[in-house]
């Protein structure tokens, strides 16, 4: 008889690999968080662009020398998948990040923090759209609920940002971007992420989404005079804790969970980044960020309702594409 304390078929007694993923994402989307506050002290002294391509070259730099002390990390994707790689590093760099940023002249930490939770709706309207996946009548009122929440949050939050003065909601939905892209990017980074190591694929992604922002580096370069010691520590941890580190999470935990479950731990980002920002800058969340959250996370929720058998399919076919010999790639539902 199998003592108590041993493994039952092949199970950790202290938890599966799908419970280990999901403590990963809580710890990922902690980390996620920090980058709010930490965008809304540079902006203070420099523009979104140059924010950006800093983070991103740092998080460069540190992949790059990564694959130099250990080249067996740098995985090895069929040719015809490259594509779809350059496609996640457009997508997770300067598609998820520059919009947000930018957004965060006008929004505060918090408020910004909440657009992101607007991904999984735009996921299922996108595998509606594209994939013949059909939207039913509660993920519908879901979608149009977490839309009304999202432009309470632009017309009434924006003039909350770095830029107090500036109240303009259309300038601040330039935010909106930051969700779609990386609801493509969580769906296109799928059929990759068993091609090797989690760190080495991140590593690839982020160093080529960061050279699509080659035009940028000038500037970027010309600026780092005006950075304090402060704003170099924000800036360094950012790139790694707040970057490389819930990235590789996030590529991992995509191994053992669906997309729809994956993505519905962003919902607590806008928790993570309330604390933070109230940690680092002192700044309690403004009051339209609880009725604004909870009208875009529960229509998000119900938008996600019903999903289960998708998401199991998701899991069969992500898998069966990955291991096509010609490396041929559909997007999951």
């Amino acid at each position: 008889m199998a003592s108590a304390r041993q493994p039952v078929h092949g199970v950790s007694p202290f938890g599966s690999a799908t419970t280990r993923a999901c403590g990963g994402l809580l710890l990922c989307v902690g980390l996620w968080g920090m980058v709010f506050p930490g965008s809304a002290r540079l902006l203070a002294r420099i523009d979104a662009v140059q924010v950006v391509a800093l983070r991103f070259l740092v998080v460069s730099l540190f992949f790059a020398v990564m694959f130099a002390a250990r080249p067996s990390l740098i995985p090895r994707f069929p040719r015809r998948r490259w594509l779809l790689v350059v496609a996640c590093g457009v997508l997770a760099v300067p598609g998820s990040q520059l919009a947000i940023v930018q957004a965060q002249r006008y929004l505060s930490p918090s408020l910004a923090s909440l657009l992101p939770t607007f991904a999984p709706a735009i996921a299922a309207l996108l595998a509606a759209i594209f994939l013949s996946d059909r939207l039913g009548t509660w993920q519908s009122v879901g979608f149009a609920l977490a839309l009304v929440g999202v432009v309470l949050i632009l017309v009434v939050g924006s003039g909350t940002g770095v830029s107090l003065n500036a109240s303009n909601p259309f300038d601040a939905a330039i935010g909106l971007i930051t969700p779609l892209s990386w609801a493509l990017y969580t769906l296109a980074v799928r059929p990759v992420s068993g091609s090797g190591s989690p760190i080495g694929i991140v590593g690839v992604v982020y160093i080529l989404g960061t050279l699509t922002l080659a035009p940028a580096f000038p500037s970027a370069l010309s600026v780092i005079g005006r950075l304090d010691a402060g704003d170099w520590l924000w800036l360094v941890a950012m790139a790694t804790v707040g970057t490389v580190v819930p990235n590789v999470m996030w590529v991992l935990s995509l191994r053992h969970l669906s997309v729809g479950r994956t993505t519905v731990f962003m919902y607590l980002i806008p928790v993570f980044a309330s604390l933070w920002t109230l940690v680092a800058l002192g700044r309690a969340p403004e009051a339209i960020a609880l009725p604004g959250g909870l009208l875009v996370i529960a229509g998000v929720a119900l938008t996600q309702r019903g999903r289960a058998q998708a998401a199991t399919a998701l899991v069969t076919a992500a898998r069966l594409e990955a291991e096509t010999p010609l490396g041929h790639v559909t997007l999951p539902r």
